[in-house]
Order: structure tokens, then sequence, then C-alpha cells
């Protein structure tokens, strides 16, 4: 790889490129763990994007999107690469 690519991916902020992809407000999807005692189920949840931010994980800064799971009073935080638009219908 070129030195400009290698600036380049250096200087980025891992996730922002999926930043302008969402609006504050919009329902979106993100997976979970069920785990039982004979299985392991991935399951989607759903809630509202309440904030895009930064945060270090692992010495690496990364964007952050805040969700309102429905059905829950508190917040959550997790990596923006890891939540879709909604699939829901209207």
């Amino acid at each position: 790889m070129s030195k400009k690519i290698l600036q380049k991916l250096k200087n980025n902020v891992f996730g922002d490129s999926n930043a302008s992809k969402f609006e504050i407000g919009d329902i979106v999807m993100y997976g979970t763990w069920d785990l039982q005692p004979e299985a392991v189920f991935r399951i989607h949840k759903y809630g509202v994007l309440l904030a895009i931010s930064e945060g270090i994980v692992d010495r690496r800064t990364i964007k952050i999107a805040e969700i309102l799971p429905f059905g829950d009073e508190k917040s959550i935080k997790i990596s923006l690469i890891l939540v879709k638009k909604s699939d829901l219908e209207d």
C-alpha cells in the first residue's frame, strides 16, 4: 500500500464512513446473543438512535452509537459498525 493510503487509514475514526448513513431519531437494528443452556442464538433488537459519538476501544478511536432499545428505559452504547437501519415496515 502506498504511504498516502496508509496515512488516510490511520487518520480516520473507525466507523466514520457509516456515520453519514444515520440521522438522530432513526429506528435501527443491532444484533445480540441469546445464551441458552443447550444453544446460542443470534437475535436482532430494535431501538431509536439517540446519538453518535467517538470513544476509545483498545487504543483506537471508534464511532459509538447510543441507542434506546424498544421496551427499555436505559440506553446502550455499541460500536456504530454493528448498527443497521431498521428493516421494519411502517
